[in-house]
């Protein structure tokens, strides 16, 4: 499960079009991180709204790191170093390091006509008792596009978040999660891109939004001795389920397989308003979750059932003791968005059938169930200050005797400001529990006079209850030094 912690905030300004339909849309943001990011709808009035990460404009690149000549350009586009000291002494690791390269080429041969290469490169290194060394290279955002009068269809790959609510919008689930990090970073940076073919079609303050996922590709993973695994091993614990003896001697003692079907990944659709009062969107998908969900082996849980004890269970199959699922699920759900008061609201809601659980007898199942968040964005007294609240819920339907938590509830934020002649930045992004305790902190500090380059520093603080995202990463808070510069 993605955690629903917030992070990157898109707000409109204002961006007067004066046709809907013109090729080039007119935008005015607002960026609460340092990722570039563009709506990827032409926005008339004001609002906020769902964002996708963006090839970067050409013309503000770095010379030194990109090469331009006509149409065409290639480079780097983001350099990411950071060093994470653990220092709870019951951490199983040391640190936690990571490193990151993007890099891009694009070519645009008519005016109709876009193409876009690119490619990423990530390092993971952690060190102490579970250790571990990682170098992976997976492609980003590349596609061919064609843009016509009212509509642009892109074929190849994307990075797709759709919704409007922070960090975990309850609309959100045509995207592909990155788990490699747990959930250290912003919402743009826990998603990878994913085959798509895909059709925008607009219209006055219309889009309509049409998705095809040909090729389903599930979560991307850490290492499995990575103390971010949604599978803890040595403490014999899963992410997101309430404690267990006769469960944690499984996971103890078992295997674990996050192999994904083969396949397509589903369809989505989404039709969206931009107004001057009011922005709305609704939509219907018929999709596959990415995130894996552990399924205790039927022939494992059958041995247990009958009589014999957990180890000899896991010895009565040759596969795995939890293999994953990636059930295919209904979505219907819709959001929308208004300014009153001086302040920026925002309410979104998803009915999702084929919810996975696992029941106390271990067995899997699926429920119904509804996610829902409302959150309000203001600037107090100063205009350098942005902060954002969210009250956001996930109740399983008709959940009698789970071992998961069937209704989470959970207050989160962002609180963002730049001073010192706006060459430092301080953010804190949290998470609350209100059912259970359940808190993550995230308060960082950036000098950013040298552009493009960043210099951080951050703290990620954990704590909970058992079966929580802050319980479960309760040993593993961490102190960041990092460097991040966008080219």
């Amino acid at each position: 499960m993605d955690a629903p912690v917030s992070g990157a905030e898109i707000r409109v300004v204002e961006a007067p079009v004066a046709d809907a339909q013109a090729e080039d849309e007119i935008l005015i943001i607002e960026e609460s991180s340092p990722e570039p990011v563009i709506l990827e709808e032409p926005a008339v009035g004001t609002g906020t709204y769902s964002a996708e990460t963006a090839p970067p404009d050409p013309a503000t690149q770095t010379p030194s790191t990109r090469f331009t000549q006509g149409d065409f350009s290639v480079g780097l586009d983001k350099a990411w170093l950071e060093f994470g000291h653990h220092y709870p002494s019951r951490s199983a690791a040391d640190t936690s390091n990571y490193g990151h390269l993007a890099f891009s080429a694009e070519w645009q041969p008519a005016p109709a006509w876009e193409t876009r290469l690119s490619g990423r490169i990530d390092g993971y290194r952690q060190t102490g008792d579970s250790d571990f060394d990682e170098v992976e290279l997976d492609y980003g955002d590349s596609f061919v596009r064609y843009r016509g009068d009212g509509f642009r269809v892109t074929a190849g790959a994307q990075k797709i978040i759709w919704g409007r609510i922070d960090e975990l919008p309850p609309t959100d689930r045509m995207s592909r999660v990155d788990l490699a990090r747990g959930v250290l970073d912003d919402l743009s940076d826990r998603r990878r891109a994913m085959p798509v073919l895909r059709y925008e079609g607009f219209q006055g303050g219309y889009k309509f939004d049409a998705v095809w996922l040909p090729d389903f590709r599930k979560a991307y993973l850490p290492e499995k001795n990575s103390v971010w695994h949604p599978v803890n091993q040595t403490k014999g614990t899963l992410l997101g389920f309430e404690p267990d003896p006769v469960l944690q001697q499984f996971v103890s003692n078992g295997t674990v397989s996050a192999s994904a079907p083969g396949g397509d990944g589903g369809i989505g659709l989404r039709l969206s308003n931009t107004g001057e009062r009011l922005d709305y969107a609704v939509t219907v998908q018929r999709a596959r979750q990415s995130t894996p969900y552990w399924e205790l082996n039927p022939e494992v849980r059958t041995a247990f059932l009958g009589g014999a004890d957990p180890v000899s269970a896991i010895a009565a199959s040759s596969e795995a003791t939890f293999q994953a699922r990636y059930p295919r699920s209904w979505v219907v759900g819709g959001d929308l968005g208004f300014e009153a008061r001086g302040a920026t609201w925002r309410f979104e809601a998803a009915w999702i059938s084929d919810t996975p659980v696992t029941r106390k007898d271990l067995r899997y199942d699926t429920v119904n169930s509804v996610n829902w968040a409302a959150g309000v964005q203001f600037y107090p007294g100063d205009s350098d200050v942005r902060v954002n609240l969210q009250l956001a819920a996930i109740n399983l339907i008709d959940s009698p005797s789970v071992l998961d938590r069937d209704n989470i509830y959970n207050f989160n934020g962002t609180v963002f400001g730049e001073f010192g002649n706006n060459r430092w930045q301080s953010g804190t992004r949290f998470f609350i529990g209100l059912d259970e305790k359940d808190i993550y902190i995230n308060p960082e500090i950036a000098f950013i006079g040298w552009e493009p380059h960043e210099i951080y520093a951050g703290w990620h603080y954990f704590d909970g209850d058992d079966g929580t995202l802050g319980g479960y990463w309760e040993d593993n808070s961490l102190l960041t030094l990092g460097w991040r510069a966008r080219f």
